[in-house]
């Protein structure tokens, strides 16, 4: 870790340079494939170590995702009523922990506002019942949620905003997406792989399982040898728990679908992130 490791650093240094210029335009524009290639060559080489290799190999594959593969799903979303008193909206911002989040009227369908905590600071020390919703909420912005990440990311820039209401083709509300997704879409998954160091499933003692919410139903069901049940538009556990609740659930709450019982162990308002899972009692002693 002395001298020796100078020639190393530099390279790198000189390596991360280059590619700078060429992603800015600085010079002639490279293709994804030379692009790729150039970091693969450069993990060989020891320039950049495999976490930094997926890092920049998964910059191109955010240029061609969409929000719909984002974004929090219109169940998962915390949400309040226009018609709502100020202390219930506090409250949300209080159990949330969310800094910003959409205001609708009737249904969530029809998102007319987005509330930003810090903008309640200019109504200190009036009378809650003195404020309504409709003077603090801003307005939203809207995009389709076919509309891809890259595009989104510049969006956000010039706006100057930092969450979206995603709608589908019909108008009608599909989820939501904030700044802090995009850059996690990037970053996220190599930093949480080296936080939680945990296999997606894991056995927990007979016919029991420990899983994270992320992972693909049709991964858990291969695993699983299982056949579970669950609506085209569902992609992962964590998507199924919602959909079977109506609405993010709460650690310890439990869910059934099909053979299978899901108690929740880790979530926040916003996601599920561990369940346990083993075979419906129920379920088996019909069989």
């Amino acid at each position: 870790m002395g001298v020796n490791d100078e020639p190393s650093r530099q390279q790198s240094l000189s390596w991360l340079r280059r590619l700078g210029r060429l992603l800015s335009g600085r010079r002639r524009a490279l293709s994804e494939r030379e692009l790729q290639a150039m970091i693969e060559e450069s993990e060989e080489e020891g320039l950049i170590n495999e976490e930094e290799g997926e890092m920049l190999a998964s910059i191109f594959e955010f240029g061609e995702t969409i929000v719909r593969e984002v974004m929090v799903p219109r169940t998962a979303m915390v949400c309040c009523p226009v018609d709502a008193s100020m202390a219930e909206l506090i409250d949300i911002i209080n159990r949330s922990g969310h800094s910003r989040f959409p205001i609708f009227e009737g249904t969530t369908d029809r998102i007319i506002g987005v509330v930003h905590a810090k903008d309640l600071l200019r109504f200190w020390g009036r009378a809650p019942d003195a404020v309504s919703i409709r003077e603090v909420m801003r307005q939203p912005f809207f995009v389709p949620e076919t509309k891809k990440i890259e595009e989104l990311l510049k969006d956000f820039r010039t706006r100057r905003v930092h969450l979206a209401i995603a709608v589908d083709e019909y108008g009608g509300t599909s989820g939501l997406i904030t700044i802090e997704d995009l850059i996690e879409e990037i970053v996220g998954d190599i930093q949480d792989e080296h936080d939680f160091e945990m296999a997606w499933i894991e056995p927990a003692g007979e016919g029991a399982y420990i899983a994270d919410a992320r992972v693909a139903m049709a991964d858990l069901e291969e695993q699983l040898d299982l056949d579970i049940d669950y609506p085209e538009e569902v992609d992962s556990l964590g998507g199924l728990l919602c959909h079977l609740c109506g609405s993010v659930p709460t650690p310890g709450q439990v869910l059934y679908a099909g053979p299978l019982r899901f108690r929740v162990l880790e979530a926040d308002e916003r996601k599920v992130s561990r369940v346990r899972l083993e075979m419906n009692p129920e379920q088996g002693s019909d069989s």
